[in-house]
């Protein structure tokens, strides 16, 4: 028993308290869970104190003890697992939860025991400042690459969902919120979502979005590893964002945590070294008690190799560096620490690249621009708080602003501050400052900081530059001439050092950002900011020590005020364009430069202007038409520059000649034809420019200080030995200058050439020419030089001293394969060789030593095996050259040639480090880019090779014929066309390059080439090329590929054959694909394509013949997530001509959509259907997304069926399509309908227009072969035509059930939609819907246009069972079609009437109704299809209150346009009760204007029921209506047909027309009208304004008297407003009304009566008109002294007249002949007059009576011979008051007027005279009737193409000896396309033109000479002479009236236009002897030789013998 109790007594007492330490859980569970919550309210305690400490200490950026986030977290864990736990209520005898209970405090309560204890003992608050610059990370982020969007996954939930809210379209929700603790990276994600939203296009305008591409490039430089690009710059002007933009960069740099440190200090104007260094101190967390410099640097550097020790990164920034600084002395060393990068932000390039320089790294700039114009404006807005539709004038203003600051943010930001809530006034003044130049201080502060900082030479080419208007091009050029001639250059002894100088002041000023490029590809000029020009206008010129400026660019209103600063004054610069003449007080006596621009013809200056101007020491005149040149020997002393720039030298330049002291000398593109010989005094001058004078003769070789002549473009054809004296020039340039002849011996005097510039086709160089150039190419160090044919001496030539060329050899320039301009672009200072030769003349040249400073180099050489062969002589094989000359090429073209097998060897490889582009083309036998012999083991690197194109290579293999690794790590585009042997262009990563089936797989290249920059890749007409890529392809190479064309690739089956982890690879950056002419491609893609859709925003396939599917149908959704599949970014699709394409979209389209825009299908023979979707495919997900998809078009679809055919859609709402705006269908001849089925719901909430056209046409023909047969065999080739027969073809376009998804439809266009009957079906809902909803939802309420065309068997638009309808209609506001405002019907012959009576309640808004052409209709509004008409009377009155037009044309059947009376009781007293219903109503009488034309079957327009309520009509029109018999209604009101004598009585009320408003009333060709109104009517006309009836043949009066109404006398009827009355040709026109009333006509200005024999009289009462005081007819316009009160006594009229004419109290006075006879006739204006005189506008008898004849304006008429017929017998006519005639298509005029022996005609007032297109005319005058013309001031003859003279001469029998004809007021003489025209006179008479200062002659081939006699006329200064392309003015320098014979006047033939600075090139085919000869020919010859001369240019000459002056036109 011991035994067991010594064993069983320890296990229980072990089992004993275990157990009862178990049952304590159960006994004890309320104790411990109350001790448990009183231990978790102590530690809630502590850890809000904590909480409390740690955010004090974030707040003041103290440190936090490591352990308290953990600690936190451990205690809100603790706290939910406390909150679990509850005693309260467990039951007694609930013991499982009890004893849980108890067992779970306990163990807490040890939790929070052990975490109360941690608080006390091991959380240590130190609070000591965190240092400014660290980034508190325990894992800094990888920066090794790639884009910011993958850096945080976490981050993908809140950028989902803020994008979400962005999408958005709900107006409560328009602000969004990005809140966050600080850094935890708000602005980050606002980047990411900025650039998401530009992505998208999901608004229009994004503030900044301008500075993405700067922030992404920027960020990027700051993610690379690369070591040698550690120094980025944010260059830029002042105030244009560039300390905004670091700031952003800066905190994207800290929420990426890509620095462990990032440290700030800004530099400034003035830097403090010690505040720069306690500033990095500070961000580092450091004291810095060092009083000494040094020792602080050295102090700091020690801190900085302690970061690099640890590997830590740091990013330096250093703001607003003006200057350089020393790194040392901020603590980095030379070259810079591992890990660091500095961002600088500056205004000076050149300062960064010196602190680049010291950090031993290679400069990144990131150039900062201003803002693009709409960021600019919405910049603005915002600040000012205004936008266009709040306040539009505001905003205007604000816009005008935004252009005055040139988009510079900072200006616009202080500015807009400034007006924001300020009144309208305030913004005007603030405009009107800012024009005036007058800037903002802080503006103002910022660009005088930068002019401050400038050096001397710097400041003054900035201060010219302000001369230059604004957005001017700044030829660097002029300001070197100008500062030249203000001496302002300082140590300057030649131009070529002025020069210099000033283009690297420019270069300066560039890089401070005060300039910028100019808009030319020339980099010859520069620009100037708008606010940088304001600031040297307004600011520095106005008290600068240059003195005042006077700079009116636009305005010269206030030019003087000048006088009031005369004085001080000393450089203007002027714009004159509208100026007329300069003030007279014009006085500046201390002006230095004078600048004017763009003065027109009128612009006059006064004799005495230069007078006091002694100080001139530059004068530029540009665009002045007359220039006023000093000829004063006081302006001579200090004038050294000359600029006459496109100015027409209308003066005598020999005064020129007095301007000793002249230097420069610039007469660029004026048309000066001759230097004068006193240009030989000019012994100072250094430059003379004379490009663009065409035809220049210069033969004076005494400008002996001459340093540049530039006679480019001149047509100098030669240079004279005389040049020889010329030992002082230093450039000359004769580019352009056609075959140009150079005399001997002068190229080898130009002892100091050191430029010379002689480009230009059919150079005439001679063997000495060529000798002597080779002489003087030893001293050249600029050379422009074409060789062309024999290059023997290329071999003398010497490149020893040359920088600058461009040469050419073989060849011209524009001759050689030009590049694409788009992917690059020649500075015009960089230097081009293009050689087409042989190598062994190459080698000769020695040319080669020029291609180590060759920048583009363009090759040629037939006989080159590779670039080595031109490179030395005779290279080695086995020693190629150690150093290759090509090292600076920047571009390489190679093309034809002929034994080139490679271009490089890897030695000339390596060294094209800066090559950019790369072309090679049409060598037929190159087999490889570069060869070598060695293993393969090699390394090539281009490593700026951006572009490489290679075009028909046949032989070509491979890129490199060996193993090498070719590294290509910028190429950027690679294009590839006529390739024949590659198979790829990229080969399998698992196949050996050298595989032994290499005729299976041929690859451009090796596996492991790089190329990972590549964006474009365009492969064309590769006919064996199978894949781009093989399987199992490096996708890493092509990660960046952006565009992907392929196009003509014959034996491509699979675009993408690679498995779906490398298309995964490849989607990432892929956006477009586009797929030409492929016809063996099946499928683009091999596996599942959706990941390239993540990126892919294009797709376009195109003439693919074979190609079956674009997606596969299988989603993928296995392998890949929901977010995954659903991230579409395409945007547009395209498929054209791709007949096999079946299935276009995979049966779950929707992920495409997210971001899809345009869906475009054309000219696909086997389409089907576009959207076939298995809504059993969808998921969730899909089914509730939406789509960015907003247009459809599709055409040319053979076999289309439906644009949706949805399977298992239920009753669910698709969606998918919610954006779609736009569909188009046309061509699509087996269409049926939109969607299948009908009853099918779809979400399209923005759909705004639907377009059907052509379509339907084979469902046409299965409707015509049944018409046609009812026998069996035609039933049974219905479905022949139909293969795939669809059970719910609709003859309803919208059916009831379609027009829900089409609810917010705004447009719709059917057109030739054949075989549909209805277009809208409308139905109620009771058969569809549950009986309790009563109310039925509006019906395509935003539907606002409706045009419908050829639709042939449509007979309803709106079908309806309208009783049931409107019973569910809602109020006006919400019913259906209330917003239609235009309906349009043309050819639809099916059609009776357009709506029912009961639409016009719908219609509410209807403003455009227009019927053309359509043959079945014949009523507008019908109710012949309504059943029950009871429902009328509940119709309200209020119809169509906005309807605008109605019109009706050409409807053959039309009756009448119908209303809410239409098909009635024919019985009387129905009608009677008709009349007096309030809701009878016509279509008509709501209406502004209604015009008919050709409605045959109309009978009336307004309907008796009408009449009277026409208040709206304000036009009426009507035309060509056969039956029409009345406007208004009148007749019986029984219109039934039927045969009945009943008719109700006219009711006043019923009958009273009132037309209130209207205005116009037209009526034309209605035969069977005799009459518009009834007088009762007159009265309500107070508006009509004008009445035209033409062509009425019934028609006898316009207002007739009503039957059984009596009117007296004293009835006065008054036409308050009408203007004008015209009645033409109606033949039964008695009169306007035969009533005895009287008539009042105050506004009556114009009456036109034309053919109306029968008319008696206007009207029989007095008729008042005060304001007529012509009358028009046939003829013209006569004066009426009677006004309307005439009639016609003719016996012929009288039974005619009322019977109650003898009654009259008033008798019109009798006229024995009409008011409108010749006597009176004032003006003759019509063009389609037939003249009763026959040949003759005016016969002989009615010559004398044309006394008060002015004008003449006569035309079109075929039979006039002669417009004033002369008496056979001696008379003198005269015709005093004729002062113009215009003739105009007069085929059969032979003369104006007879010129007779007998008939004197004196026209004493004719002042102008036209003639146009009388092809029978052979002249105009004969030289007795120039007598009669004795003020004729203009004389314009044009297309009179049988005129051989202007005036034709006397015989010699009748001459008068020495006669001199003279037209003594004629200005203007113009004479075009006159084909026969040989000269103005072809008689030896002698002319005169005084006043004559206009002549222009145009196509004037045959004219040979101008006049045969003498000619006079001083005042012509210029011949206009016009030809296809340019209208010329020539010089004529000594005037007409000239009478010494001087054959060096012959005025230049200027084939250019004169606006351009350079010449077209062009060959002028005249030989070189006949060129010489021009000027030299005998005056007697001038006749013959010189049209022989221009005849060979197509250019025919007129001139006159006295003067040799001619002009030229080039026939037409």
């Amino acid at each position: 028993m011991e035994l067991v109790s010594a064993i069983v007594g320890p296990v229980v007492n072990l089992l004993t308290v275990h157990i009862t330490h178990k049952l304590g859980y159960l006994t004890s569970s309320t104790e411990h869970v109350k001790r448990m919550k009183k231990r978790m309210e102590v530690l809630e305690s502590q850890s809000a104190d904590i909480e409390e400490h740690m955010k004090e200490n974030n707040v003041g950026n103290r440190k936090i003890p490591a352990r308290v986030p953990g600690w936190l977290k451990e205690v809100k864990k603790i706290k939910e697992d406390v909150d679990n736990i509850s005693s309260n209520d467990i039951g007694c005898f609930d013991v499982k939860k009890k004893y849980r209970a108890g067992r779970n405090a306990l163990r807490l309560i040890e939790d929070i025991e052990s975490l109360i204890k941690e608080s006390s003992d091991n959380i240590r608050w130190r609070d000591a400042e965190i240092p400014l610059g660290r980034v508190d990370s325990k894992r800094l982020a990888s920066t090794s690459g790639g884009g910011t969007q993958n850096l945080f996954k976490s981050r993908d939930k809140m950028f989902n969902d803020a994008l979400k809210l962005l999408q958005q379209d709900d107006d409560k929700n328009r602000v969004i919120a990005l809140c966050g603790m600080g850094g935890v990276g708000k602005t980050t994600l606002m980047n990411q979502l900025k650039q998401a939203a530009h992505d998208y296009k999901m608004f229009k305008w994004i503030l900044v979005a301008s500075r993405d591409k700067m922030f992404n490039d920027a960020l990027k430089l700051l993610q690379q590893d690369d070591d040698k690009n550690r120094v980025i710059a944010l260059c830029g002007m002042g105030g244009v964002g560039k300390t905004t933009l670091m700031n952003q960069l800066k905190q994207a740099a800290h929420d990426y945590k890509m620095f462990k440190w990032i440290l700030v200090a800004v530099i400034g104007n003035t830097p403090n070294l010690f505040a720069i260094q306690k500033a990095i101190a500070a961000h580092i967390g450091e004291p810095l008690t060092e009083t000494d410099e040094t020792l602080r640097a050295t102090y700091l550097t020690k801190i900085f190799q302690g970061f690099a020790e640890r590997k830590e990164k740091i990013l330096v920034i250093l703001d607003d560096v003006w200057e350089k600084i020393k790194l040392e002395d901020i603590g980095l060393a030379s070259p810079v620490p591992d890990g660091v990068k500095l961002l600088l932000t500056s205004r000076y390039v050149n300062v960064c690249q010196q602190i680049a320089v010291d950090a031993d790294s290679i400069l990144k700039v990131v150039k900062v621009d201003v803002l693009e114009e709409g960021e600019a404006r919405d910049f603005f807005s915002r600040i000012a708080g205004v936008s266009k539709e709040h306040d539009h004038d505001l905003y205007q203003i604000g816009c005008d602003i935004v252009k005055k600051c040139g988009c510079l943010p900072l200006a616009i930001k202080l500015i807009a501050a400034t007006l924001k809530c300020q009144k309208k006034f305030v913004w005007r003044r603030t405009l009107k400052r800012l024009k005036k130049n007058d800037l903002d201080t802080n503006v103002q502060n910022i660009i005088k900081i930068s002019y401050e900082s400038l050096v001397h030479d710097d400041k003054v080419i900035f201060l010219l530059c302000g001369m230059f208007p604004e957005d001017c091009n700044i030829s660097i050029e002029d300001l070197t001439r100008y500062a030249w001639g203000l001496k302002l250059l300082e140590q300057v002894s030649t131009m070529e050092d002025a020069r210099e100088c000033t283009q690297t002041s420019v270069s300066n000023l560039k890089n401070a950002y005060l300039l910028m490029d100019g808009d030319s590809r020339d980099t010859e000029f520069v620009k100037m900011h708008d606010l940088v020009l304001a600031f040297v206008v307004g600011t520095v010129s106005k008290g600068g020590e240059d003195g005042c400026w006077i700079i009116h660019h636009d305005d010269f209103s206030t030019l003087s005020e000048a006088n009031n600063m005369s004085q001080s004054c000393k450089q203007i610069s002027l714009a004159c364009k509208g100026m007329s003449e300069f003030p007279i007080d014009f006085k500046f006596p201390n002006l230095t430069v004078l600048k004017l621009m763009q003065g027109d013809e009128s612009l006059r200056f006064p004799q005495d202007f230069y007078v006091g101007m002694e100080k001139l020491q530059v004068i530029a005149f540009e665009k002045l038409e007359y220039p006023l040149v000093p000829t004063s020997f006081q302006c001579s002393a200090n004038l050294r520059t000359l600029c006459l720039d496109e100015c027409s030298l209308m003066f005598d330049l020999n005064c020129i000649g007095n301007l000793l002291n002249l230097e420069v000398l610039s007469l660029a593109n004026s048309g000066i034809t001759t230097i004068p010989s006193t240009f030989r005094n000019l012994k100072r001058l250094r430059l003379l420019d004379v490009t663009g004078c065409y035809n220049l003769v210069i033969d004076d070789g005494n400008l002996l200080n001459l340093e540049v002549l530039s006679l480019a473009n001149s047509g100098i054809t030669t240079i004279p030995s005389t040049f020889r004296n010329l030992k002082r020039l230093r450039l000359l340039d004769v580019t352009g200058c056609y075959n140009l002849v150079i005399d001997d011996g002068v190229l080898k005097s130009l002892v100091k050439l050191e430029e010379l510039y002689m480009r230009g086709r059919a150079l005439s160089f001679t063997d000495n020419n060529y000798r002597e150039l080779a002489e003087c190419s030893e001293n050249l160090r600029a050379l422009e030089f074409e060789f062309i044919g024999d290059n023997a001496h290329l071999k003398n030539m010497s490149y020893e001293k040359i920088q600058r060329f461009k040469l050419s050899v073989g060849c011209y320039f524009t001759e050689v394969r030009q590049m694409h301009r788009s992917q690059f672009e020649l500075q015009s200072h960089e230097n081009i060789l293009k050689l087409v030769t042989n190598r062994e003349v190459l080698l000769k040249s020695k040319m080669n030593e020029l291609f180590k400073i060759t920048d583009a180099l363009y090759l040629q050489v037939n006989d080159m095996n590779t670039l080595e062969d031109v490179d030395v002589e005779s290279p080695h094989p086995q020693h190629p050259p150690q150093n290759s000359l090509f090292y600076n090429l920047r571009l390489l073209v190679v093309s034809q040639c002929a034994e080139l097998k490679y271009l490089f060897t890897p030695s000339v490889a390596t060294k094209l480090s800066k090559l950019e582009y790369l072309d090679i083309s049409r060598c037929p036998k190159m087999k490889a880019v570069i060869h070598t012999e060695n293993d393969g083991s090699d390394i090539i690197k281009f490593s700026n090779l951006k572009y490489i194109s290679l075009d028909e290579l046949p032989n070509l293999l491979h890129f490199c014929n060996n193993v090498d690794v070719i590294e290509l790590p910028r190429l950027m585009e690679l294009q590839l066309e006529r390739l024949p042997h590659l198979t790829n262009i990229y080969p399998s990563s698992a196949t050996s390059y050298l595989s032994s089936d290499i005729s299976r797989m041929q690859s451009l290249f090796n596996k492991e080439d790089v190329t990972p920059k590549l964006e474009k890749l365009f492969v064309s007409d590769m006919k064996n090329l199978k894949e781009i890529w093989p399987p199992q392809f490096s996708i890493s190479n092509i990660c960046q590929l952006r565009e992907l064309t392929v196009e003509s690739c014959g034996s491509i089956k699979v675009l993408f054959n690679m498995d779906f982890g490398e298309i995964e690879q490849l989607s990432s950056s892929l956006k477009s694909i586009k797929v030409r002419r492929c016809d063996s491609l099946v499928k683009l893609f091999s596996c599942n394509p959706f990941p390239f859709l993540n990126n892919l925003q294009e797709l376009n396939v195109e003439s693919c013949g074979s190609i079956q599917v674009l997606f596969n149908t299988d989603l993928g959704r296995a392998d890949k997530t929901e977010e995954q599949v659903c991230s579409s970014s395409l945007r547009s699709i395209r498929v054209d001509r791709c007949d096999s394409l079946v299935n276009l979209l995979p049966s779950n389209p929707m992920p495409l959509f997210n971001h899809l825009e345009e869906l475009e299908v054309t000219w696909c023979a086997s389409i089907e259907v576009i959207f076939d979707i298995d809504m059993g495919c969808v998921g969730e997900t899909d089914k509730a997304s939406s789509s960015s998809l907003i247009s459809i078009w599709l055409e040319g679809l053979g076999k289309l069926r439906e644009v949706w055919r949805i399977k298992d859609a239920g009753n669910n709402l698709i969606h998918g399509f919610e954006a779609v705006e736009s569909i188009i269908i046309g061509y699509c001849a087996r269409f049926e309908n939109l969607i299948t089925p009908g009853t099918t719901n779809f979400d399209m909430r923005a759909i705004k227009k639907v377009e059907i056209g052509r379509c339907g046409r084979d469902r046409k023909r299965s409707y015509e072969l049944a018409e046609c047969s009812q026998d069996q065999a035609a039933i049974n080739a219905m479905p022949i035509l139909r293969e795939d027969s669809n059970d719910e073809i609709s003859e309803i376009a919208f059916p009831s059930n379609l027009l829900t998804t089409f609810n917010n439809l705004h447009n719709l266009y059917l057109r030739d939609y054949e075989g549909v009957e209805v277009v809208f079906e409308i139905t109620t809902p009771s058969s569809r819907e549950s009986p309790h909803n009563t109310q039925q939802s509006p019906i395509l309420p935003y539907l606002e246009k409706l045009w419908l065309e050829n639709m042939g068997r449509m007979s309803h638009v709106w079908k309806c069972d309208w009783n049931e309808f409107f019973i569910l209609q809602k109020p006006q506001s919400q019913s259906s079609f209330h917003n239609l405002t235009t309906i349009t019907m043309y050819k639809c012959d099916s059609i009776k009437y357009l709506f029912s009576p009961l639409m016009a309640k719908l219609l509410f808004n209807l403003k455009d109704v227009r019927i053309l052409s359509c043959d079945g209709i014949e009523e507008i509004v019908s109710n012949r299809d309504d059943e029950d008409t009871s429902i009328y009377s509940h119709t309200s009155t209020a119809f169509f209150p906005h309807l605008d037009i109605l019109e009706l044309k050409f409807l053959r059947n039309f009756k009448c346009i119908g209303g809410g009376a239409n098909g009635i009781s024919t019985d009387i007293h129905d009608q009677l009760k008709l009349s007096q219903a309030s809701w009878s109503w016509s279509l008509c009488q709501y209406a502004r204007e209604i015009s008919i034309i050709d409605c045959d079957a109309l009978s009336s327009v307004i309907p008796w029921y009408a009449v009277g309520q026409m208040q709206k009509l304000q036009v009426l029109k009507i035309s060509d209506c056969k039956s029409m018999t009345e406007v208004f209604e009148t007749q019986e009101i029984n219109k039934s047909g039927t045969n009945t004598e009943k008719s109700l009585p006219r009711l006043e009320y019923i009958t009273m027309l009132k037309l209130p408003n209207l205005k116009i009333l037209k009526i034309q060709g209605c035969n069977l009208l005799e009459h518009i109104f009834t007088f009762s009517t007159l009265e309500s006309l107070t508006q009509l304004e004008e009445l035209v009836v033409k062509d009425c043949k019934a028609m006898k009066v316009i207002v007739m008297e009503e039957n059984g109404q009596q009117t007296t006398a004293s009835d006065v009827v008054v036409f308050p407003r009408l203007k004008s009355i015209k009645l033409i040709k109606l033949s039964k026109f008695v009169g306007f009304f035969l009533g005895k009333n009287e008539f009042t006509w105050p506004t009556l200005k114009k009456v036109v009566i034309r053919e109306c024999p029968q008319m008696a009289v206007f009207t029989y009462g007095r008729s008042t008109a005060p304001k007529l005081n012509f009358m028009n007819t046939s003829l013209g316009k006569h004066s009426v002294e009677c006004g309307l009160n005439f009639h016609v006594t003719a016996t012929s009229h009288q039974a005619q007249l009322p019977s109650y004419e003898s009654t009259s109290s008033y008798h019109p006075t009798t006229m024995e002949r009409l008011p409108w006879s010749y006597p009176n006739l004032i003006e003759v204006d019509d063009m389609d007059y037939k003249p009763s005189g026959g040949q003759s506008l005016f016969s002989s008898d009615k010559l004398l009576q044309l006394q008060k004849l002015e004008t003449v304006h006569f035309g079109r008429c075929e039979d006039t011979e002669e417009i004033f017929q002369v008496f056979e017998s001696p008379t003198v006519a005269e015709i005093p008051n004729l002062r113009q005639v215009d003739l105009e298509e007069l085929s059969s005029l032979k003369y104006i007027w007879k010129s007779g022996r007998w008939t004197v005609v004196k026209f004493p007032s004719l002042t102008r005279l036209s003639i146009q297109y009388c092809g029978s005319l052979e002249y105009v005058f004969t030289c007795p009737m120039v007598g009669s013309l004795l003020q004729l001031q203009e004389l314009h003859i044009h297309g009179c193409t049988r005129m051989k003279a202007i005036v034709k001469g006397e015989e010699e029998s009748d001459a008068i000896v020495n006669a001199i004809v003279e037209f003594p007021c004629l200005k203007s003489l113009k004479l075009e396309y006159l084909w026969s025209l040989e000269g103005f006179c072809m008689e030896k008479e002698a002319f005169e033109f005084p006043s004559l200062d206009t002549l222009q002659i145009k196509a004037c081939r045959e004219m040979t000479v101008f006049t045969k006699g003498d000619l006079s006329a001083p005042k012509l200064y210029a011949i206009s002479i016009w030809d296809r392309k340019y209208n010329r003015k020539y010089n004529i320098h000594n005037r007409l009236n000239s009478n010494q014979l001087n054959p060096t006047n012959l005025i230049s033939i200027d084939l250019r236009p004169t606006t351009t600075a350079k010449a077209p090139e062009c060959t002028p085919p005249v030989t070189d002897d006949e060129l010489q000869k021009s000027s030299k020919v005998a005056a007697g010859d001038l006749c013959n030789a010189m049209p022989k001369f221009l005849g060979s240019m197509g250019i025919k000459v007129g001139f006159r013998q006295a003067d040799c002056t001619f002009c030229c036109s080039n026939g037409v």
